[in-house]
């Protein structure tokens, strides 16, 4: 024989732990729905300009990519003058992107060869602030190094001869960047760090004649004056 069901009141349902957290979530959406809706909203909002900002990233490298790539074509035949027109445009327009920032390092470069000097630290700097390619921020350091020396500058000359050891993996090229602080020490009147210097680079370099040769040869132009 069944048993009859017993019934469920209504205050048990009320007093019911899970019914009650039931109640309690429903009670607090809508209350906060308005929010909840809007910070959903918002997010997706966000998503959307993150997309919208990475395709627009995306593109402009590409452009710029392309920009820098006419400019070295024009380069490797030696036309200066139109590289100068990409390089210029790719600097210009797409400043935020790789390419762009290593035409103004290409822009230093051809200025410096036109030996307006002017020009070419305000690339070649651009390029040590902005830019990321090693072998690049070498090449702008050994260039300022080089305009500084020419107009007589030589505090800023070993500045970034300095600087330019931050981005040498060689060995040897190590060594020239010494030997050339070395040099200008001494015509700073710092002969003393100019020589420790020439000997370290002795010491180091032991058993490469090459930059045995150069160095004992500014050793001997220290000690002749």
């Amino acid at each position: 024989m069944l048993k009859p069901k017993r019934k469920i009141l209504s205050q048990e349902i009320e007093n019911d732990p899970f019914i009650e957290t039931l109640f309690s979530i429903k009670q607090h959406f809508n209350f906060h729905k308005k929010i909840y809706f809007r910070s959903i909203a918002a997010f997706i909002i966000i998503l959307l300009i993150i997309s919208f900002l990475l395709r627009s990233q995306s593109t402009n490298s590409s452009n710029a990519s392309n920009t820098l790539n006419k400019a070295m074509v024009f380069m490797s035949q030696e036309d200066n003058l139109n590289a100068m027109i990409f390089l210029q445009e790719a600097n210009d327009k797409y400043s935020n992107t790789d390419a762009g920032l290593d035409a103004s390092y290409y822009l230093g470069k051809i200025h410096f060869d036109r030996e307006d000097y002017i020009l070419s630290k305000s690339y070649l700097k651009e390029y040590i602030n902005k830019g990321s390619n090693k072998l690049l921020l070498g090449a702008s350091c050994q260039a300022l190094a080089n305009i500084y020396t020419i107009s007589n500058e030589l505090e800023n000359a070993i500045k970034y001869q300095r600087l330019q050891l931050k981005y040498i993996n060689s060995n040897i090229d190590k060594a020239y960047a010494n030997i050339n602080i070395a040099k200008l020490s001494f015509n700073m009147g710092d002969t003393l760090s100019a020589k420790i210097l020439i000997e370290q680079v002795i010491k180091e370099n032991s058993e490469n004649f090459k930059i045995i040769q150069l160095a004992e040869q500014a050793n001997g132009e220290i000690l002749a004056k």
